[in-house]
């Protein structure tokens, strides 16, 4: 019979197959594997695993690649705040995404300071972006993150980013002076925006959600290709964003 120790070990190493696939699928063994760090043959045995509990299947276009089950995504989704959040936000996405015709990202603000990507609606557009759920998004580089510390004060904004800031692009705001300066412009406008700070060929526009107090709890963007995207369209979707960010924040249930 196993120790204890080594069933939590096996149940730590199934989790992070799981949180893997969560990530990357729809995804094979192999790759499953070096992202984790976790032998193959232990990668199939948890997905066998898995998979008879429900949590994971194999996808009906390649046997070879999992994807989560309809279980465990509605588990992910049942954090109280992301669900209020999710159920305001998507009508309004979807409005946006109709509107610009680009796809549309809602992150989540809260535990930690972390900012995550929880929920997209995808542009009707040929060639389009997307971030995977589930993503941390950096706050100082991204359009999204600068909304959120637009509306916190510069002393917390100080706090969260202390330490070197890593750089995405030639882009992406060099240290803690180059972020307040760009601030003071997202405080002003109501949106942030960004050419390819955080990812190569994204240009985005991102505006804060706030609880009643006027907290953020997170942020909501519009995606766009480089080949759409120039300071003259950012001008157009900021407004539009900002607006549709402040339709979300006003629908939001009391937290």
């Amino acid at each position: 019979m196993p120790s204890s120790g080594t069933g939590m070990r096996a149940v730590i190493t199934t989790l992070r197959v799981l949180e893997t696939v969560a990530e990357l699928q729809p995804v094979g063994v192999s790759a499953i594997a070096r992202a984790s760090g976790i032998p193959k043959s232990s990668v199939h045995r948890c997905l066998v695993t898995l998979r008879e509990a429900e949590w994971l299947t194999t996808s009906r276009g390649d046997r070879t690649l999992w994807v989560l089950t309809g279980r465990a995504l509605s588990v992910g989704i049942h954090a109280p705040a992301e669900v209020g959040l999710r159920e305001a936000a998507l009508p309004v996405m979807r409005d946006l995404r109709d509107e610009t015709h680009e796809t549309i990202h809602l992150s989540g603000y809260g535990f930690e300071h972390d900012l995550i990507v929880i929920d997209r609606v995808d542009s009707d557009e040929p060639v389009r972006t997307w971030v995977r759920l589930g993503t941390r998004v950096p706050l100082h580089a991204s359009c999204s993150g600068r909304a959120i510390l637009g509306r916190l004060p510069d002393a917390e904004v100080e706090r969260l980013l202390k330490g070197p800031l890593e750089r995405f692009s030639e882009t992406t705001p060099a240290d803690l002076p180059a972020v307040l300066e760009d601030l003071r412009r997202v405080r002003e406008a109501g949106y942030a925006t960004n050419d390819c700070a955080w990812r190569p060929g994204v240009g985005a526009v991102g505006a804060a959600l706030v609880d009643q107090r006027g907290r953020p709890v997170g942020a909501l963007a519009v995606s766009v290709p480089v080949q759409r995207y120039d300071a003259e369209r950012g001008r157009l979707l900021g407004p539009l964003t900002a607006a549709a960010a402040r339709r979300i924040s006003a629908s939001l249930p009391p937290g």
